[in-house]
């Protein structure tokens, strides 16, 4: 269900866009024709993809495809060391609170 929220969201996104950007660029305004046509493929690439995985479970030349795409299956990690990631988290928030207190003097 929720593939089919995203690509329903998607899909109005990418034509919005790309309707913006035609509009635009028939207006005579390059850079929002340039702007619109960006993010139309912002929201196209992944709806793109999402379409290439739907299709590869009912065609074989789609699943080649997506599987050229997706690579080979890496073996799970069953433990990540998170030392790290609160002491940054940690250091980060301390810097915060310092310029806090810095800027009120």
């Amino acid at each position: 269900m929720g593939i089919w929220i995203l690509t329903i969201i998607l899909g109005i996104c990418t034509l919005g866009s790309s309707y913006m950007t035609f509009l635009t660029a028939k207006s005579g305004d390059s850079g929002g024709a340039w702007l619109f046509a960006s993010f139309g493929l912002l929201f196209g690439i992944p709806l793109f993809v999402l379409g290439i995985k739907a299709m590869a479970k009912r065609k074989s030349f789609f699943k080649a495809i997506d599987e050229r795409i997706s690579g080979k299956p890496e073996p799970r990690t069953g433990f990540v060391p998170h030392w790290f990631m609160m002491g940054a988290i940690i250091l980060t928030v301390l810097v915060i609170v310092v310029c806090i207190f810095l800027r009120q003097n």
